[in-house]
């Protein structure tokens, strides 16, 4: 008995001895930059936000789906030469692996050499933003990276907010904190109020957990039920997390890096081995007086940057 308790101690130790090895060795081993270095309530990085650049007249907006930083400032150069009158990124959640400074400092370490670090970027929290544990919760550092306005629901954390274009507002949802119906009934109304005072703009909402699922076994009730019938009103509606690529209008659910789980639904065929993609929104401007201007939506395989799907949005 005393030998196998001496056993398990030795395991203990061995252990405990490999995990402190593996912290102090981290950055190391992964070949990564120092840890991001604080100064009061400022981060030493800043993503560009749209209070610090002035917004643009007329724009593209470039979509990116989920990555896990699985792109690197090659590929990101790539999308800004095939891409280049984009003046806006939009993401959709889960640009990285973990919401940790680990996975933080891979994204900068491609992200920031990259000709696309420059632009705006607007972006939604996804589940892998978030901290694991019983009390999940958003990194501190993706809301020190992305700062946005304060204009969401009250009393429901994350990052739900809206910003204004001259053209389209854009609506983020996260749909991380809506288990909890307080937040889900409160994040609903919410939603409906701000998409009713959008005045003449596109509505274009951004959220990681797709209303509509892409791929077999990832249906998601909670957010079906409740914003099915409400976000059925916008005009356009991008997710992410089901690593696949679906349109059926208005939602539309990308992927543009992270790890491929399921084929195309609404696709041929010949489409099955383009699941990697990214997206490109056109808004025509200026605007003809009297005549309806119409929303250019074009997916393009990411691999090779060909056209696999696009079409126009009308305005609601």
């Amino acid at each position: 008995m005393r030998r196998l308790k001496k056993r398990y101690i030795f395991v203990t130790i061995l252990l405990a001895g490999i995990a402190i090895l593996f912290a102090v060795r981290w950055h190391a081993w992964f070949d990564m930059p120092p840890e991001p270095k604080w100064e009061g309530a400022i981060h030493n990085y800043v993503f560009p936000s749209f209070e610090k650049d002035k917004t643009p007249a007329s724009f593209d907006m470039l979509v990116l789906g989920d990555i896990h930083n699985r792109l690197t400032h090659t590929d990101y150069n790539r999308l800004a030469a095939r891409v280049p009158e984009a003046d806006v990124i939009v993401q959709t959640g889960d640009w990285m692996e973990r919401g940790q400074n680990f996975y933080y400092q891979l994204l900068l370490q491609e992200w920031l050499p990259s000709r696309l670090c420059g632009l705006p970027v607007i972006a939604t929290p996804g589940n892998h933003e978030y901290t694991k544990g019983l009390f999940k919760s958003c990194s501190d550092v993706w809301n020190y990276a992305f700062r946005y306005p304060k204009n969401g629901p009250e009393g429901v954390p994350g990052a739900t907010y809206y910003v204004d274009l001259p053209q389209v507002r854009l609506i983020s949802i996260d749909t991380n904190p809506l288990w909890r119906i307080v937040h889900l009934t409160r994040t609903l109304t919410w939603l409906r109020k701000t998409m009713n005072n959008a005045g003449d703009r596109y509505v274009v909402v951004l959220m990681h957990h797709p209303v509509v699922t892409a791929a077999k076994g990832r249906h998601n009730p909670l957010i079906y039920c409740t914003f099915r019938n409400a976000l059925g009103d916008a005009d356009l509606v991008i997710a992410g997390h089901d690593h696949s690529y679906m349109r059926e209008m208005p939602f539309v659910v990308l992927n543009t890096a992270g790890k491929t789980k399921a084929q195309h639904k609404g696709l041929t065929a010949q489409a099955s081995d383009t699941i990697p993609v990214y997206s490109v929104i056109s808004i025509p401007h200026p605007l003809i007086p009297g005549k309806e201007p119409q929303m250019e939506f074009k997916t393009y395989r990411l691999s090779d940057g060909v056209l696999i799907d696009s079409t126009y949005v009308s305005h609601h």
